[in-house]
């Protein structure tokens, strides 16, 4: 390959896909909280929220909270990358978005009752919410990740 279409220095590729990978994730951490917060107001707007079930409106609370969690934790390691610091932040977004916006399906679902079945594009955002666990890197990736690189747990 001529060295002018390398995109990187000389055997730098994996240098290459891991800065690939972190742009991926900080965009994945915004669209998840896009969609997270496009459900919890699907859910705080329906007519009822599983009746007057406290546990539904617990885990909504939860959800609310871990929304606003992954925004300021997304600004910061915003920040962070800007001003030339190391974000750890970062690493911890994705996992954090694609976890949050499971759950917030999930509760949609539990917030609609049994005719949620019945509903096609509920259906659609709970398979969709599944998918956000795999693409950019699946959860189980970015847990070891955590763990050996900001936590330095050794290698399972």
């Amino acid at each position: 390959m001529p060295a002018e279409n390398l995109l990187g220095p000389e055997n730098g590729g994996w240098n290459v896909a891991l800065a690939s990978l972190h742009h991926e994730r900080q965009m994945i951490w915004i669209m998840n909280w896009v969609e997270i917060r496009r459900g919890l107001d699907s859910v705080r707007g329906g007519s009822e929220l599983g009746g007057d079930s406290p546990d539904l409106h617990a885990e909504l609370g939860s959800l609310l909270a871990d929304a606003e969690a992954l925004r300021a934790t997304g600004y910061r390691a915003l920040d962070n990358e800007l001003a030339g610091r190391p974000s750890p932040e970062a690493d911890i977004l994705k996992l954090l978005g694609s976890v949050t916006l499971q759950r917030v399906w999930e509760l949609a679902a539990a917030a609609q009752g049994p005719s949620s079945t019945n509903d096609p594009d509920l259906l659609f955002e709970r398979q969709d919410a599944l998918a956000a666990t795999i693409y950019g890197g699946t959860s189980e990736v970015q847990r070891n990740i955590i763990a050996e690189r900001l936590l330095g747990l050794p290698k399972g």
